[in-house]
């Protein structure tokens, strides 16, 4: 009987796992620090992970640690092949590991930062990567017998062999023929960027590329804190921009990818929209090859 229910706990594991790209606080809490199971926690001070951060995970910062780096001018864009690969086996992870990643603070960019990771593992054919829905506050409120202080465990550095998924990624060609078949091309910047009215403080031109509708990236999550939307509500944010994801072949862009990789998390992973693609350099590249498509 011991062994009967044992499996059967495994088996939900599995299964609540294959089910949804989120993880809530209750299953983390019950598989934290298991040896197959990596939780990083995506940060901006190493010091703040030292004061209090979930047991056994790791701490990455996504701008010091080059998850995305400047590349012809672009700023943010995905690295080369090599770069990640190096990256990725700094921090110990292999290739059947389960990767939980959490953000640590509520900020404009905490979510952006951690579906950017997300990408950026899918894009090098990760396959069990997750998020903590709700962050890592919302796991002390509840476990707090369960937050750790101190220094970051020592990394074993690992090899990692890539295995890239292009399927996830669209060019600069491939806008261009959404435009022309009037595919769907999503502006995930906020409303007023997206309709000329204000703009990035070091970016040239106010608007938008021809074509596009705007699902601001923020609708996503939960009063614009750590927790995604449930389901209905996600949904209801297609319905009501009358965008079929499964037809339409959604490309998501913003200024460099970032918000924009928080609308390709919930189309491509929780949505299911398998042709999903997010235009990573997106308006700066957009700008110096294309101003005739770009709406002022």
């Amino acid at each position: 009987m011991k062994f009967i229910f044992l499996l059967s706990i495994i088996f939900f594991n599995i299964k609540y796992l294959q089910s949804s790209p989120l993880v809530n606080i209750d299953w983390l809490s019950k598989n934290i620090c298991k040896e197959s199971i990596k939780v990083i926690e995506v940060g901006k001070s190493l010091n703040s992970y030292k004061v209090e951060h979930i047991n056994c995970s790791i701490y990455t910062n996504f701008y010091k640690d080059k998850w995305r780096i400047k590349k012809n001018n672009v700023p943010y864009s995905l690295p080369d092949h090599n770069h990640i690969k190096r990256l990725v086996e700094s921090f110990g992870i292999k290739e059947n590991d389960t990767l939980v990643l959490y953000p640590k603070r509520n900020d404009k960019y905490a979510i952006a930062e951690v579906t950017s990771i997300y990408f950026t593992l899918k894009f090098i054919g990760h396959n069990s990567i997750y998020i903590l829905d709700g962050g890592f506050y919302d796991f002390k409120k509840k476990y707090p017998f369960k937050i750790d202080e101190g220094p970051m465990q020592m990394i074993k550095k690992s090899n990692y062999k890539l295995n890239i998924n292009t399927s996830i990624i669209a060019n600069f060609e491939d806008v261009k023929e959404n435009i022309k078949n009037n595919k769907v091309l999503v502006d995930s910047r906020e409303n007023d960027f997206f309709h000329g009215i204000n703009k990035l403080k070091n970016f040239q031109e106010y608007g938008t590329i021809r074509g596009a509708t705007n699902i601001p990236s923020m609708w996503n999550l939960e009063n614009r804190g750590l927790k995604f939307n449930n389901l209905s509500v996600l949904k209801k944010i297609y319905k009501i921009k009358n965008i079929d994801g499964k037809n339409d072949h959604p490309i998501f862009f913003c200024y460099a990818g970032i918000e924009s990789s928080i609308n390709w998390f919930v189309s491509s992973e929780i949505l299911k929209h398998e042709k999903s693609r997010l235009y990573e350099p997106s308006l700066y590249e957009w700008l110096e090859r294309d101003q005739e498509f770009f709406v002022k």
